[in-house]
C-alpha cells in the first residue's frame, strides 16, 4: 500500500474488454428491472450534509465571499424531483483532497489544487516542534547514507535549502534530519507542520517568524511540488537569516532540472547495509540489557551477524525492495534468533513475513497466542481501532460503539446491546509495546489525539483476517460500513469507502455484490461517490487482474441504461481508475455526457476537472473541452458538461507561484486556440439557465483577481468584453459588471471592462 499511485500506470485503461483477460470473471450486468429491488436506502440524517470538519473547507486559502453555497449541503442531493445536480465547490474540493492527501495509501492520483486567493495574503498557520537531541543522535547513529548524501549536504550548507524528492519508505525523513543535524547541530532541528497548501511559498513569506539563525527546519510538502521562483525566494530568505531548510516532496515529474540546484532525488539507502546496522544495534542492545557480563560474548554476536548477512534468504527478502521501516522490523525479528540453533533461522523469515497476519489474529483473539485481554466483546472494538488509523480517537470511540452494537446484535439478537466502547481500555491498544500503535513521534503534533498504527498495512491484513475468518462477522461489518456511509462527518463517511476498497482487494465478488453495487445504484449522489472511491482504493493496490476487472465493471456501468450507474461510472473516472489513461477516459466521459438522463448530473464535470488537475491531464482535457464546446447544444451533447467543467475548474489557480491566476485563463493567455475555446465556454455558461448565476459570480472572481495580477488584468480587459459582445450577453454584461463595480469600488479591472462594454454598445 505504500507504493505511490503513479507507479501503477500500466497499459490497462478505463475500458478494458473481457477479452483482455482470458478466464477473468465478467462484470456484474445490470438491467432496469432490478433497480427497485437493489436500490439501497440512504442512511443518516438527510439534512446533515457533513459537519464542518477537516474535509469540508475549500482547498487552499480563503477567498472572497463564496457565491457557490448551495441551498442543500454538497453530496446529499437526491435524484427524485430534481432536474440538475448543483455544482458545489465544497464537494469538489473534498474529492480532490481525498485523492491528493491519500495518494499513496488510499488510491490517489497526486493532483494539486489551489483556490484563487481573492482576500489578499492569508496567513498559513505553521506549528513548529523542536526535535529531541537524543532522538536525533540515535537516528544519526543508525542512519545509512544515500548515494547523493554528500552533494545534498554541500548544497544545504551553500544554498541553505534542499528539496528531497522521493516516495515514502525510502528513509527520506531520516535523511532530512541527519542533513540538518550535521549542518546545525542535533539540538537545533525542528519540524514544521501545517494543514494548508502552498506551504513553500507561505514559509518564504513568513521566514522571519519560523526560521532562526543557526537552526534547521524540516517541512513535508506532501505531493505539492514548489515552483522554481518559490525555491529561490525561500533560499534567499533562509540565507539572509542564517537558517537551513529541507523540504520533502512525495513525487515529481521525470525531469527536475527546473528545480536545480535545490532538488535531489531520494532513491533510498542500501537495504542490506540498513539491515546490518540495525541488526548489530539490536544484538548489542540484547547483550547489554538481557545478559550479565560474559553470558553473551562479543564474538558470538559477530558470528551471528556475518552468518545472517551471508544467508541467501536475506537477499531474497531485500530483492522485493521493501520500505526501510520493514527492513528495520526484519532486523528485530532476526535478532530474536541469536541463541537458537542455526537451522531454525528459516523460521525467522517466515515469522517476519507473517508478522502482520499473526499480530492481527492475536489482536482479535483469533490466533494461536491470542491477547488474553481480548474478551469476546472486545473483538469489534479492536477491529474498529485498527480501521480508524489516522482518525481522531473521538471518532474511534463513536464508530467503535456502532460496530460493537452491530456485532452484539448479530450474536444475541438484542435490540439494544448492553456493552459499550467504555469497556475497552484504550491504552491497552495505544501502548507501543503491543506492536499495534506507533511510537509517539516527538516531531509530530497530535491534537486531537489520533489512532496511529505502527504499520499502516495492518489495516488491510486485519480486514483479510476478519473477512476470511469468522464468517458470522461479515454481515455486521457490512451493516457497520453502511452506517458509517451516512455519518455526519465527511472523514468518517470517506473511511467507509476506503475500508470497502480494501475489502475489494481481498474479495471483489462478494464485496461488490453486497456493498459497492448498492452504493453505485443508490439515489444519493454521496453514496455513488463512495462507490467510486472504493474502486479507486482497490485499483491503487496495483493488482493487474483486479484493475482489469474494475475497469470492465466501470465500463459496464457506463453502458447501463440505469442513470445512477452511469453517474457512478463518471465519478469513478475522476479517480485513479480514469487518471491512468486520461485521453481514453475523456472519450468515455464524452460518451457518458452524450447520453440523455432524467437528471443533469455534475459527475462528468467533476471527473473532467479532476483529470485536468491530475499529472499530465491539463492539455488533454483542454483539447476535449475545445471539442465539446463546439458541439450542438441539446440533451445528448457533452457541451453542457463542458460548461459545468468551466464552473468547477474556474476558481482554481495555476499554483502557489501564481495564486491569483486561474489555470484556465493561464492556458488561454499563451494559446490563441485555447482562448477561442474558453470564449465559447464562457458565453454558453453565462447564458445557461442552470449555471448562469455561478458563472457571473465566477467572472467576478476572475476580474477581482486581475487587480492583483498585471498580466491577467491585461488579458481580461481584452477577453471579457469579447465574451460579452454578443447580442444576448451585452445587456446582461452591462448590468452584472456594473453591479460588480458598485460592490467593489476599488475593482480597476472590472471598471475597465465595463468601460469597454459601454463603448461596444455605443
Amino acid at each position: 500500500m505504500s507504493t505511490p499511485a503513479d507507479d501503477h500506470r500500466d497499459d490497462v485503461g478505463p475500458a478494458v474488454s473481457s477479452a483482455d483477460l482470458p478466464g477473468a470473471e465478467a462484470p456484474q450486468q445490470h438491467d432496469d428491472t432490478a433497480d427497485a429491488a437493489t436500490d439501497s436506502t440512504a442512511l443518516g440524517d438527510p439534512g446533515d450534509g457533513g459537519a464542518q470538519d477537516d474535509h469540508q473547507k475549500a482547498t487552499g486559502t480563503s477567498h472572497a465571499p463564496d457565491p457557490w453555497s448551495a441551498p442543500r449541503p454538497p453530496g446529499d442531493a437526491q435524484d427524485e424531483g430534481e432536474s440538475v445536480e448543483e455544482i458545489s465547490r465544497d464537494q469538489f474540493s473534498f474529492l480532490i483532497r481525498h485523492f491528493t492527501g491519500n495518494a499513496s495509501t488510499y488510491g490517489g492520483h497526486h493532483n494539486t489544487a489551489l483556490s484563487l486567493n481573492l482576500g489578499g495574503p492569508q496567513l498559513v498557520e505553521f506549528q513548529r516542534t523542536p526535535l529531541d537531541a537524543g532522538d536525533t543522535q540515535r537516528r544519526h547513529r543508525l542512519h545509512v547514507l544515500v548515494a547523493n548524501h554528500q552533494p545534498m549536504a554541500e548544497r544545504l550548507k551553500t544554498n541553505h535549502l534542499v528539496v528531497v524528492i522521493g516516495p515514502r519508505g525510502t528513509g527520506r525523513n531520516s535523511t532530512a534530519r541527519v542533513l540538518l543535524a550535521d549542518t546545525c547541530g542535533g539540538d537545533r532541528v525542528s519540524v514544521l507542520h501545517s494543514g494548508g497548501t502552498g506551504l513553500a511559498q507561505a514559509l518564504a513569506e513568513q521566514a522571519d517568524r519560523h526560521l532562526s539563525k543557526g537552526h534547521g527546519v524540516v517541512l513535508d510538502l506532501g505531493t505539492e511540488l514548489p515552483a522554481p521562483a518559490t525555491l529561490e525566494a525561500l533560499a534567499l530568505r533562509a540565507e539572509r537569516i542564517g537558517a537551513h531548510v529541507v523540504l520533502i516532496v512525495q513525487s515529481a515529474p521525470a525531469g527536475i532540472d527546473a528545480l536545480s540546484p535545490y532538488a535531489f532525488r531520494h532513491t533510498g539507502p542500501d537495504l542490506k547495509q540498513v539491515l546490518k546496522v540495525h541488526l548489530e544495534s539490536a544484538l548489542q542492545r540484547h547483550r547489554t540489557e538481557d545478559h550479565v557480563a560474559g553470558d553473551c560474548p562479543q564474538h558470538s554476536l559477530g558470528e551471528f551477524l556475518r552468518g545472517v548477512l551471508r544467508d541467501p534468504r536475506v537477499d531474497d527478502e531485500l530483492r522485493a525492495d521493501p520500505p526501510v521501516r520493514e527492513v528495520v522490523s526484519l532486523s528485530g525479528t532476526l535478532a530474536g534468533y541469536l541463541h537458537r540453533p542455526p537451522e531454525e533461522l528459516s523460521q525467522a523469515f517466515g515469522a517476519w513475513r507473517d508478522r502482520l497476519r499473526t499480530r492481527a489474529e492475536n489482536l482479535l483473539g483469533l490466533g494461536s497466542a491470542p491477547d488474553p485481554a481480548c474478551g469476546p466483546h472486545q473483538l469489534p472494538l479492536r477491529l474498529a481501532y485498527v480501521l480508524c488509523d489516522g482518525l481522531p480517537l473521538s471518532d474511534f470511540i463513536r464508530v467503535g460503539t456502532l460496530l460493537c452494537d452491530e456485532v452484539q446484535q448479530a450474536e444475541t439478537r438484542e435490540a439494544v446491546p448492553e456493552r459499550r466502547v467504555l469497556d475497552l481500555i484504550i491504552d491497552q491498544l495505544t501502548d507501543t509495546g503491543a506492536g499495534v500503535a506507533a511510537a509517539p513521534d516527538i516531531g509530530r503534533s497530535d491534537n486531537p489525539r489520533r489512532v496511529r498504527l505502527a504499520e499502516p498495512e495492518l489495516m488491510s491484513t486485519v480486514l483479510d483476517v476478519v473477512w476470511h475468518g469468522p464468517g458470522w462477522l461479515r454481515a455486521p461489518l457490512l451493516r457497520w460500513l453502511r452506517r458509517l456511509a451516512g455519518d455526519r462527518l465527511e472523514r468518517v463517511r470517506s473511511r467507509a469507502a476506503v475500508i470497502a476498497g480494501l475489502l475489494l482487494r481481498h474479495d471483489v465478488d462478494s464485496v461488490y455484490r453486497d456493498l459497492v453495487q448498492s452504493w453505485a445504484r443508490d439515489k444519493s449522489a454521496r453514496d455513488r461517490q463512495h462507490a467510486a472511491m472504493a474502486l479507486a482504493v482497490a485499483v491503487e493496490a496495483g493488482d493487474t487482474w483486479l484493475t482489469a476487472r474494475i475497469d470492465r465493471q466501470v465500463a459496464d456501468w457506463a453502458r447501463s441504461p440505469t442513470p445512477q450507474l452511469r453517474d457512478s461510472a463518471a465519478r469513478a473516472y475522476g479517480t485513479l481508475v480514469g487518471a491512468r489513461d486520461v485521453p481514453r477516459t475523456l472519450r468515455a466521459l464524452e460518451s457518458l455526457g452524450s447520453r440523455r438522463a432524467p437528471v443533469r448530473y455534475a459527475s462528468v464535470a467533476y471527473a473532467t476537472a479532476a483529470l485536468f488537475l491530475a499529472p499530465g491531464g491539463a492539455e488533454p482535457v483542454a483539447d476535449a473541452l475545445a471539442r465539446w464546446v463546439r458541439l450542438a447544444d441539446n440533451d445528448t451533447s457533452p457541451l453542457r458538461h463542458a460548461v459545468g467543467t468551466l464552473i468547477v475548474l474556474g476558481p482554481y489557480a495555476v499554483g502557489p507561484e501564481l495564486p491569483l491566476r486561474p489555470a484556465l485563463a493561464d492556458q488561454a493567455m499563451s494559446n490563441p486556440e485555447r482562448e477561442a475555446s474558453l470564449l465559447l465556454l464562457w458565453r454558453h455558461a453565462l447564458l445557461d439557465p442552470d449555471y448562469a448565476k455561478l458563472a457571473w459570480a465566477l467572472l467576478e472572481q476572475w476580474l477581482l483577481a486581475g487587480d492583483r495580477d498585471r498580466e491577467l488584468q491585461l488579458f481580461l480587459e481584452r477577453f471579457a468584453p469579447d465574451v460579452l459582445s454578443t447580442q444576448n450577453l451585452l445587456r446582461r454584461g452591462l448590468f452584472n459588471v456594473a453591479r460588480m463595480t458598485q460592490q467593489n469600488p476599488d475593482a480597476i479591472c472590472a471598471r475597465h471592462v465595463l468601460r469597454a462594454i459601454r463603448g461596444r454598445r455605443a
